[in-house]
C-alpha cells in the first residue's frame, strides 16, 4: 500500500469524524510519510509500519466507528466501494504462523514459569492476609472470660500483642495486594502485547 493508497483508505475509515478532527489526524499521518521519506524508506515500508488504517480508525473513533460500520458501511456505497474492495487487508500467512509459534511459546511459558510463580506470589499474600486474623485475638479472650469465667492477666496482654500484629498484617497484605495486582495485571497485558507483535516475545 503507497501513500495516496493509504490515506484515500484512511479517509474513507474516519468519515464519522469531524471534518476539523480528520483532517487533522491526516495530517499527522501525512507527516509519517513525509519524515519517512526524507530517512530513505519507501512508501509501502512506512505504511507497514503504520499499521493498517482500518485499526487505526478503529482507534481513533472508539465507540463511533461500530455504530458507523453497521449502520453506514463505506463498501455499500457505490462510489467507494471498489476501492474498499482494493483496500480489503488479504491474509498473511506468515503473521498467521508467526501468531502460532508466538502463543505456543507464552503457553509453555506461562506453564513453566508464569503459572507457577504467579500462584507461589498469592500464596503468600493469602498467607499474610491470614495472619491478620490475629487482629481477633481479643475476641478470643473475651469469649474466654464470658462463657469459660477464665481470663488471667497474661492472656489479656497476649490478647492485646496480638491484636497489634494483626493490624500490621492486615496493612501489610493490602500493600502487598496492590503490588502483586499491578505485576498480574502487568504481566497478562505483556502477554497481550506479545501476541500483537507490540512488544519482544
Amino acid at each position: 500500500m503507497n501513500k495516496q493508497q493509504f490515506m484515500q483508505t484512511m479517509a474513507l475509515y474516519l468519515r464519522p469524524m469531524d471534518e476539523a478532527e480528520r483532517s487533522e489526524l491526516l495530517a499527522d499521518y501525512d507527516q509519517h510519510f513525509a519524515l519517512g521519506l526524507h530517512e530513505g524508506r519507501t512508501e509501502e515500508e512506512i505504511a507497514r509500519e503504520l499499521g493498517h488504517p482500518e485499526q487505526i480508525a478503529r482507534e481513533a473513533l472508539g465507540d463511533r466507528y461500530d455504530a458507523y460500520m453497521h449502520a453506514d458501511l463505506p463498501a455499500t456505497d457505490p462510489f467507494y466501494a471498489s476501492t474498499f474492495k482494493e483496500m480489503k487487508p488479504a491474509s498473511n500467512p506468515t503473521r498467521a504462523t508467526r501468531n502460532f509459534f508466538t502463543a505456543v511459546g507464552l503457553l509453555f511459558l506461562n506453564l513453566m514459569f508464569g503459572i507457577p510463580i504467579g500462584l507461589t506470589l498469592w500464596s503468600v499474600w493469602l498467607t499474610i492476609a491470614s495472619m491478620s486474623l490475629l487482629a481477633l485475638a481479643p475476641v478470643a479472650a473475651a469469649v474466654d472470660a464470658l462463657f469459660l469465667s477464665h481470663l488471667e492477666k497474661a492472656e489479656i496482654f497476649v490478647s492485646i500483642g496480638l491484636f497489634g500484629l494483626g493490624i500490621l498484617f492486615a496493612i501489610a497484605s493490602k500493600y502487598v495486594f496492590r503490588a502483586f495486582k499491578v505485576l498480574t495485571v502487568g504481566y497478562i497485558r505483556w502477554n497481550q502485547k506479545v501476541m500483537k507483535g507490540d512488544a519482544p516475545a
